[in-house]
């Protein structure tokens, strides 16, 4: 069995919570989970976020045997929007969780009657009278829950819940922070109590109450929603709601391996009073456990962050995949994984033009190819496959119960693949895993980037060395490569021979039948001469009807040969395309060793003269 989990954010708690029941009891059944996620709420503005949110568009839905969506965790409508109607148009069995979405089963907790439970205690176990709300985002439905409950209570009490003490906030520590900011710069007292829609958010007033040495539990009163460890920490610690979310987790991913889908099933909360509203700590941990666990933190924190600065710099220094990939293998190892695989977009066919042309990929290609896959301590590649099978089925099979995480690779919006992952904590960690993913992204953009310059350059060259209209040298291109051929023949004594050539009546072609049969004519002359030539010789076009071949020489009976088998082929090409005129040309050849007083403008000249006495022989109508 396979099933789907869609969410945003896995290293907030609250995911991470639900993960651990979903994987707890995929691992006892030995179904595969594949958890598709992403971090594009805390930049869903940017173009940052809009890469990020990418990853949804990534699995064929109708593959999998089940789906569990977290809509609030996606806080972007429009994205939460379209990954409900691919649920929907998949009719894939599917959970939502603590969110109404129809067609779906719904696993919630009753967050207005959890809101409602605190607010009362607020009201009619500590006598407060003046309460600030900050609510999560607008809109958001979970948050509008919570603040519904609030008001309800508070309303029942007596008391005022309005625009005039509600504010809104994104889940965050930054919102509780200038919460405070705000209620100082308007000269307003505290109220005697603030209630936060998350624990994130009372962190961050907690901090700032702190900082001004107002006594949190005495001075104002504090609570929080979702039981994050953090709140535990503090002291007073920080009086929350404990939502069941592991049991969550569990149960949705049992009911759908089962097939016993109910339209609804209501889990409990449990309210935790503690020190900031005023309670007395009916728990609280060891100092030294705190400490322990900081410590730890701290040189978790600080050995990433070394290992992160590494890999960014080794990475950036790469100029290709292949040297990528090598020095990716030392930052994929100390992370505990068991498999990771790097599935990237299959590249374009290179182009010679010379506009940067380059479109930005906001979605994934047809095909995919994995340039690094690393297997229980080996490193291997795979080759291409379809992006909806996300994986070359040798690797699926490899992956058969156990649980992945699938993040996007990308740099801003543009989609360059995305990473598939087992076995390490990394990915539950926020801030490192974002920068261990965004240094990976980074340094693939910059070498797509080089790869981009050095075709531009090569293209560039090419326009500044070679003709337009027939694609040989021009005399920008000819002379320098012309140096290289001198210097081989004067090191190997070897005479250089030169054939001078100039186009037959091209004059009266162009008078008579317009520049369009004269460029033909002249590019004929350049395909024929270029069907002619030997290795090492060199081809230009010297002007509008002139052409110039050098090469070690030939003798004269092999000129001879030449000449006419230039000017047969031509004819007879003349025939085939139904031309009404003939095609021909008239050639100069000269031959020397090559001295120190050798000069090739003056070999050239001898070639034109050549050339034009060929020309006299035939009369003045082959001009």
């Amino acid at each position: 069995m396979k099933i789907a989990v869609l969410v945003g954010g896995i290293a907030y708690e609250m995911q991470k919570r639900l993960l651990r029941g979903i994987m707890k009891y995929a691992d006892e059944q030995n179904i595969s989970i594949y958890v598709f996620t992403c971090n594009g709420d805390i930049y869903r503005q940017s173009e940052y976020g809009m890469g990020e949110y990418q990853i949804f568009n990534l699995p064929d839905l109708t593959q999998y045997d089940g789906i569990i969506f977290v809509r609030d965790t996606i806080q972007n409508e429009k994205v939460a929007d379209e990954i409900t109607e691919k649920i929907r148009a998949a009719k894939t069995p599917a959970i939502s969780i603590d969110n109404t979405v129809s067609g779906m089963s719904v696993f919630y907790v009753d967050n207005r009657e959890a809101m409602r439970e605190m607010v009362t205690h607020l009201i009619e176990v500590h006598g407060v009278k003046n309460i600030c709300y900050l609510s999560g985002p607008r809109q958001n439905p979970e948050s509008e829950e919570r603040l519904k409950g609030a008001m309800e209570a508070a309303n029942e009490h007596g008391l005022l819940l309005d625009e005039n003490n509600i504010y809104y906030g994104n889940y965050w520590m930054d919102s509780g922070k200038r919460l405070v900011e705000q209620l100082t710069e308007d000269g307003r007292k505290l109220p005697e109590a603030i209630v936060y829609a998350n624990d994130d958010m009372a962190l961050g007033v907690y901090l700032e109450l702190h900082s001004h040495n107002i006594q949190i539990g005495k001075d104002i009163l504090l609570t929080g929603y979702d039981h994050i460890s953090d709140a535990a920490d503090l002291a007073p610690a920080i009086t929350t709601i404990e939502k069941p979310q592991v049991q969550i987790g569990y149960e949705a991913c049992k009911s759908l391996a089962e097939g016993s889908m109910v339209q609804k099933r209501k889990f409990h909360v449990k309210c935790c009073y503690r020190g900031s509203c005023g309670c007395q700590e009916r728990e609280s941990r060891k100092l030294s456990e705190v400490q322990m666990k900081n410590v730890k933190h701290k040189i978790e924190s600080v050995n990433m962050a070394e290992i992160n600065k590494s890999m960014g710099t080794g990475l950036n220094d790469c100029d290709n995949l292949q040297d990528f990939c090598e020095c990716l293998k030392k930052y994929i190892v100390p992370f505990d994984f068991t498999f990771v695989y790097l599935c990237l977009c299959e590249e374009e066919t290179e182009k010679d033009n010379t506009e940067y042309d380059y479109k930005i990929r906001t979605d994934y290609a047809e095909r995919m190819y994995v340039p690094i896959a690393y297997e229980e301590g080996c490193f291997t590649e795979y080759s291409y496959f379809s992006s909806k099978e996300i994986l070359p089925e040798i690797c699926k099979e490899k992956l058969k119960g156990k649980a992945c995480i699938v993040a996007p690779v990308h740099f801003r919006r543009n989609c360059l693949g995305y990473c598939v992952m087992c076995g390490s904590e990394l990915p539950f960690n926020s801030a490192q895993f974002q920068n261990w993913i965004m240094n990976m992204s980074n340094a693939l953009e910059n070498i797509r980037k080089q790869g981009e310059l050095k075709r531009l350059v090569k293209v560039l060259n090419r326009v500044w060395m070679l003709d337009n209209l027939t694609q040989l040298y021009n005399r920008a291109g000819f002379f320098h490569y012309a140096d290289r051929l001198l210097e081989a023949c004067r090191s190997h004594n070897t005479p250089i021979g030169i054939l001078f050539a100039d186009i037959n009546k091209l004059k009266q072609v162009n008078d008579g039948y317009g520049h369009e049969e004269g460029d033909f004519y002249i590019k004929s002359v350049a395909v024929h001469l270029k069907n002619l030539k030997k290795e090492g010789q060199l081809i230009m076009r010297y002007g509008g009807d002139e052409f110039v071949v050098l090469g070690e020489l030939v003798n004269g009976d092999e000129f001879a040969d030449y000449i006419d088998k230039l000017n047969l082929n031509l004819n007879a090409y003349a025939r085939q395309h139904e031309k009404p005129y003939d095609m021909s040309v008239s050639i100069g050849f000269r031959s020397v060793l090559i001295t120190k007083e050798f000069k090739l403008d003056r070999l050239m000249e001898e070639a034109d003269r050549e050339m034009y006495k060929m020309k006299k022989k035939k009369g003045r109508a082959e001009i």
